[in-house]
């Protein structure tokens, strides 16, 4: 979860060499017949993978910052793993890559790129004589076979496709011939030009021959998708703004053409060339926009950028047009659905009908729109800038370095930087409480949950800790955590580095007991479990001079609890149950007294069968929920040094939007 407020500063100096020629500069160095050198090299993830890849295979690849050093592969390794991570691109183009040099390779990769297709690029290698094989577990497997030029109709158009027959041409026999139906982006015609290979290109069609590649010697320009989302930015904030040496191949600047043509005022400068591929200055001012429309070359050399201008679209009068988008359902999400996910919590409608979306949108913008990104890295960035010009917002996820490291620094936000660290906590509430907080104190911060394995070593464990600015610790953590921080209590659920450990679990318990009008001052009352949670409520109990009885299904924890604190064993009628413990056959069994006048049940989450009892006999129960508020709005203001009012009906309305 990352939170904004709306205040940012945009900033092209974070903004990184090209992705997708940096995934083709280290293929062609790794080939070329002498060692190379690439200056400003994204150092994004997807190309990190590349570059792990073609070490795989051989390739010397030393980076200092963003410049590589590449000696090519000599003896390609057989039988490797390539573990493509997320990148489609590193997948692709390396299956032509390897095929070409005839080795065995597993290709591997996260649970996103599994889902994408992969055959549309296996099929033509196929025709040129390459082996691929499928199993479980694997995106697929090379296993060699001698290559022969073919002539090869595009399927799709898609220029990874393009370039892994490219790639594989340099090693087939005879002339490889790829013919597209529409351009697709030109990066590997240009660079294999550039390195001296021997390719032609007539209109759609690019042939190219067996040949050697020269070893290069390249100035990777910025990104342009990358600053896409800045140019965003400045455009729907009414800011001029000048982005320097900017890759303006016209196949990835369809982007600019669709603004352009709906009266956005950007322009062009400086352009000169770089190993074949334009770059210049771009130039935004202060424009009016009226409705955009993309036709299928448009959308086909903005493929990346279509969910920023949908963005845009969405905050833009009128009636917008996209046409050709089926496309972006076989990206890293299904971005169709994404972008009307994203114009719905804008304002705007998005209905898509025979392969086209439109989009609908009365100009207006919405206050702190909360967006889903579907771990999408493109589709977070984009939420992100649309966050900032509504003035605040937030996204579930922050995925940035698959493509852009450097995007918060390019935008200026700087969050305090939180987490919740546990055994199992993807289900957490806590994000959506950190999201709920920051919005209502307009404070910038994200918010991860980290789940951790029970036996992590204890440096491995306070280093996770130490890297945030304030982190929330749950079970099993809580008391060792306590322990190596030799902490004042003995169980901490709040650190940070500028408070001192300490466990705001008692003071959530208080607050909503106190907030549902529960006298339990002075009360006999019984504790159900012995962890850190329960202990915590214990010590502060005992100040309001509570007499307490600890249950637990392991009786020598209780009564390890009940001789520190010199507690009761024979409290048969108490006023009130509180429970630290999930369902189970101990918790349904607990039988409750008839003098019980209210129960609190920690777990927010699942059954209980203490919270059922409760309500067939009509006692007072207080959900956990209110105590995870109250200890997290405490834990919050630990770290931030600001107080939130109390609202906690306000935040169960937050919860349900």
């Amino acid at each position: 979860m990352l939170c904004v407020n709306g205040q940012f500063n945009i900033d092209c100096n974070y903004v990184g060499g090209d992705k997708s020629v940096s995934h083709r500069a280290l293929i062609l160095a790794a080939i070329a017949d002498g060692d190379s050198v690439i200056r400003n090299l994204s150092l994004c993830d997807d190309v990190a993978a590349t570059c792990e890849c073609l070490r795989a295979l051989g390739a010397d690849i030393r980076l200092d910052g963003a410049t590589a050093a590449v000696r090519p592969v000599s003896v390609p390794k057989s039988g490797v793993t390539l573990n493509c991570r997320n990148s489609g691109t590193t997948a692709r183009l390396l299956a032509g890559l390897v095929a070409g040099l005839g080795v065995r390779a597993k290709f591997i990769g996260d649970e996103s790129l599994t889902s994408r297709p992969m055959e549309r690029v296996l099929d033509p290698l196929r025709k040129m004589g390459a082996h691929f094989s499928k199993t479980d577990g694997c995106l697929f497997e090379s296993l060699g076979g001698k290559l022969q030029g073919i002539e090869y109709k595009a399927v799709v158009n898609s220029a990874q496709v393009k370039s892994a027959v490219l790639i594989a041409g340099l090693f087939a026999d005879g002339e490889t011939t790829y013919i597209e139906n529409i351009p697709t982006r030109n990066h590997t015609e240009l660079m294999l030009r550039g390195a001296g290979a021997d390719v032609a290109v007539d209109g759609l069609t690019v042939t190219v021959r067996k040949s050697a590649v020269r070893a290069l010697n390249l100035d990777v320009p910025r990104d342009f998708s990358s600053v896409a989302f800045l140019i965003t930015l400045a455009l729907l904030c009414g800011r001029e703004a000048r982005f320097d040496g900017v890759l303006l191949n016209e196949r990835r600047t369809g982007f600019l053409r669709v603004l352009q043509r709906g009266g956005a005022n950007i322009t062009s400068e400086n352009i000169t060339e770089r190993f074949g591929e334009p770059t210049g200055d771009i130039v935004v001012k202060p424009s009016r926009l009226k409705p955009l429309y993309a036709s299928e070359t448009d959308v086909c050399d903005s493929i990346d950028e279509v969910p920023l201008l949908c963005s845009i679209a969405a905050v833009t009068q009128g009636r917008h047009e996209f046409h050709a988008v089926d496309e972006l359902r076989r990206k890293e999400s299904d971005r169709v659905r994404a972008i009307q996910s994203i114009a719905v919590k804008l304002g705007a409608t998005a209905e898509v009908a025979n392969d086209s979306l439109t989009i609908a949108s009365d100009g207006g913008k919405v206050g702190n729109p909360r967006f889903c990104c579907f771990n999408d890295h493109r589709i977070a960035m984009c939420a992100v800038i649309m966050a900032l010009v509504c003035g605040g917002g937030s996204v579930d996820c922050a995925p940035f370095d698959v493509s852009f490291p450097g995007f918060l620094q390019a935008v200026g936000v700087t969050p305090y930087k939180l987490a919740l660290i546990g055994e199992n906590v993807r289900d957490s509430r806590s994000p959506v409480l950190m999201s709920y907080l920051a919005s209502k104190s307009n404070l910038c911060c994200s918010y991860v949950t980290v789940s951790l394995p029970r036996g992590i070593p204890d440096g491995e464990l306070l280093s996770v800790a130490n890297a945030f600015d304030g982190v929330n610790v749950t079970m099993p953590f809580k008391t060792r955590v306590a322990a190596l921080l030799r902490a004042d209590v003995p169980s901490v659920n709040t650190v940070g580095k500028r408070i001192c450990p300490c466990s705001t679990d008692g003071y959530g318990i208080i607050c909503s007991l106190t907030a549902n009008g529960i006298d339990f001052a002075n009360k006999p009352l019984w504790i159900v479990g012995a962890g850190g949670a329960a202990e915590e409520c214990v010590r502060v109990l005992m100040k309001y001079n509570c007499a307490i009885r600890v249950i637990n299904r392991t009786q020598a924890r209780a009564d390890a609890l009940t001789e520190k604190y010199g507690l009761s064993k024979q409290i048969d009628e108490p006023y009130g149950v509180l429970s630290f413990v999930p369902e189970c056959e101990f918790e349904r069994n607990i039988q409750l007294p008839n003098s019980v006048r209210f129960v609190f049940v920690a777990a927010y989450k699942g059954q209980s069968g203490l919270r059922d009892k409760a309500a067939q006999r009509g006692i007072k129960c207080v959900d956990g929920l209110e105590m995870l508020y109250h200890q997290g709005a405490k834990s919050f203001a630990l770290w931030t040094g600001t107080e939130v009012r109390d609202d906690y009906d306000g935040f169960l309305k937050y919860c349900r939007l």
